[in-house]
Order: structure tokens, then sequence, then C-alpha cells
């Protein structure tokens, strides 16, 4: 056994205690996995024993073959490492564009390409601007469907509330709002990829959920200090953009809180903190639990009070009495640091006292907050492989509201949007 292969590092291994002479080591493998890798490399295997738990298709690759298709593993990983140092470079930034020039901006200027995310009267997508090669995001409403559900007031405060927002990281600009006969749209400068949920399919890596949490924890931090509860931490309202950075373009549930409290219920059910499901009123802290729920669910796969097996009513019930099992899988500083974010009593959490607490906390050790919030911390490859795989298997993978203005008085702009 090789104990510097780089493929083990995250799987689940442990030391067996009976071995006599030299360290015994066993390994659990999963559908999709590989070993003896090291192989490739000219490494000798030295004692290695496999065996099934159960109907096992196991397919075989020498060295030759691999190097007469795919070349020499050496070469390969030299060049992967000169991709990573490139990596590390900031990407472009996404504040520079001068916002008068969409000034004049209509929808119909806009062509449609993909749709990456909808929801119940809404979507985003890729456009291109016409006569230009740049793709930007566009996030547009169905006039008929906000109509129908009766989310005017709802639409307005959360357009409202993006165009009041500076551009950051993790919240891109808005570039122009418009409207036509179907849709009212808002015009984003981001390069939109997905939302988190498509990449974990699987659990994440310790490392890169490290990234994607510290990302969360930077943009909240933006939004709670300009009075704004988030409340949409969630792998299915999150987004991310092409380079495998987080953007926040759903603010359905935000809410800028003049007071210190709030009593609406809403956002995703298995992602509501207890003083929200038991009807307290709530403020920033449900943010940090819900920042609790989302690192769960990166690692795990599975959320920590609730599951589609269960009903919402049964979800609450262990939110409330903060019912929670940890997995023995889990670092002990995840262990902390989920113990303390998922704590019930909201003046107690982790967070309740301000983002520094979280920062500070022993598992985003060498987590450089200053370079994630201006981009340039590098993103694990693990993020942006699985991008890639989503966005080349899913290359529209989200249904279409479609052109939905078909009576008559649709055509019609109505009167909510006069002022778009």
């Amino acid at each position: 056994w090789n104990p510097n292969v780089s493929s083990l590092k995250f799987d689940n291994l442990k030391e067996n205690d009976n071995s006599q002479n030299s360290p015994e080591f066993s390994l659990e493998k999963t559908e999709g996995s590989y070993f003896g890798e090291w192989a490739l490399i000219g490494e000798p295997i030295g004692s290695l024993r496999a065996v099934a738990m159960g109907d096992v298709v196991c397919s075989v690759l020498t060295k030759e073959n691999f190097d007469s298709v795919v070349g020499p593993l050496t070469k390969l990983s030299q060049d992967d490492h000169k991709s990573r140092d490139y990596s590390d470079f900031p990407k472009e930034s996404a504040k520079s564009i001068d916002v008068s020039a969409f000034d004049e901006v209509q929808l119909s200027d806009l062509e449609w390409r993909t749709c990456l995310y909808s929801t119940d009267c809404s979507e985003i997508g890729h456009v291109l601007l016409r006569d230009s090669e740049k793709l930007l995001s566009l996030k547009r409403f169905s006039k008929q469907k906000v109509k129908s559900l009766g989310k005017e007031a709802q639409v307005l405060k959360e357009k409202k509330l993006m165009k009041s927002l500076s551009p950051s990281a993790c919240v891109p600009q808005v570039l122009c709002t418009c409207a036509d006969q179907a849709y009212a749209g808002i015009l984003l400068n981001a390069c939109l990829a997905c939302p988190l949920a498509s990449i974990l399919r699987i659990p994440l890596s310790e490392p890169s959920a490290q990234f994607l949490a510290a990302s969360v924890i930077s943009a909240l931090e933006s939004l709670h200090k300009n009075g704004i509860l988030y409340r949409g931490v969630s792998p299915d309202v999150l987004m991310l953009d092409q380079t495998g950075y987080l953007q926040l373009v759903d603010f359905r549930f935000g809410k800028n809180l003049d007071d210190q409290r709030t009593f609406t219920i809403c956002g995703m059910s298995d992602s509501l903190a207890p003083e929200i499901v038991q009807g307290k009123g709530h403020g920033f802290p449900a943010d940090w639990w819900a920042l609790g729920v989302l690192i769960y669910f990166m690692l795990h796969g599975e959320k920590p009070f609730g599951s589609w097996r269960e009903s919402e009513l049964d979800t609450f019930a262990k939110i409330a009495k903060g019912q929670l099992n940890i997995p023995e899988t889990f670092s002990p500083e995840a262990v902390d640091l989920l113990t303390k974010l998922l704590e019930v009593d909201e003046n107690m959490r982790l967070g309740s006292q301000g983002p520094d607490s979280v920062k500070c906390h022993p598992w985003f050790y060498g987590i450089d907050w200053k370079r994630i919030a201006d981009c340039s911390f590098p993103v694990p490859q693990e993020i942006t492989y699985r991008i890639t795989q989503h966005l080349e298997s899913h290359s529209e993978d989200c249904t279409t509201l479609g052109s939905l203005a078909q009576d008559v008085e649709d055509l019609n702009i109505p009167e909510w949007l006069d002022d778009w």
C-alpha cells in the first residue's frame, strides 16, 4: 500500500488493529471509484486485497494501454500542476461594466439561450446581447404567472432589493431592468452555471465544502452589514458561476430588517431555523442556522432534520427540538462547527454576535478571507470539475416558462410594472 496516493485522500480509510508486522489498512470504495492507480506512474503495488461486498463489475486498465491512449501520467500530472497554478489568478472583475451602456437595452435585444434555474414564476438563463459576444445572465418573471399567483408585491420587492445592493464577489451587478409583453427581466453581469444543488448529487470533500461555506459567509457578512436578512441559504437557491464562485441572484426571501425581528415565515422548509418554525420571530441568526444545514448537506448528501421521505411537519418537529445526528465520518472540527451553528437557542448560536466568530472557527483554518471576498482564492478543482460535468450532461434541464402572454388582456403591461 502506498500512503502517498492522492486519490485516497478523502476516502473512508481505517487502520486495522489485527495487523502483526506492518500496518494494514482497509479502504471502502463506492460505485465509480478506482484503486491501484499508483501503478500508472511506476509505483510498486505491494500487498493489495480487494473484497466485493455485493455484485460488482470491475474493469482493469494496464499501464501499457493507458500510456498508449492517454500518455504518461507523470506528464499529465505536470500539466495539471500548471493548470492549478493558473487557477490561482483572480478571475476578471465582474464590477467593471459601465451600467449606463445598458440604459436603452430592451428584452428584444437579448437572445435567450439556456435556462439554468426556474421557480414558480421566474427563471434564470443565459442571454446574448445583440451585436455582442458577451454572455450575460437574465432573471425574468412571467407576467402571467406573477399575476395568477398574486406575487406582484414580492417581485417588486425583490427587484428593489437587488438594485439597492452594491456588486460584490457573490452578488452580481444589476445592469438594467426591462419588460415586454410576456416578461419582466433583470439583466445581471454574471455568467452563471447552475444551482449549487446540481453539483451535490454526492457529498463534497471537506476542503470543497469549506470553500463554498466561506463564500456564503462572505456574502452573509455583506448582506447583514447592510441590514438584509437573506433566508435563502439553500443548495436549491444558491447559484454558482462558471468559475465556481457562489452567486446570490434569488432574493425572494430577502428582507430589510428595520427592527431586530421579523415574523414572516418563509424560506426552504428544511433550512428554517427553530425560531421560524415556532413563530417566535427571527433575525440574522436564522441565516447562520441555514449555513449549518448547508454544510451538513454538502458533507453528507442528506439534510440534518428532514428528507423527501418525511412530511414537512415531521421536519419542523425535528428542527424545533434540535434532533441532530452527526455522522462519524465528519472531522472533529466539522462536528464542533455544526453543533454550534445548529444550536436551537439563537442567542447562543455561532454567528449570533456577528460573522467573525464563524470565520475564526478552526474548521476554516487556511481560508484567506480577503481572497474569498475579492474572488482571488483558488476554486477547488472538485467544484470546477463537477460544474463542467453538469454543463456537459445537462444543457437545459430546467423547465422553461415559455411565452405565456397569449390572451389579449396580457398584451398590456400591468400597472405594477410602470416603474420597472
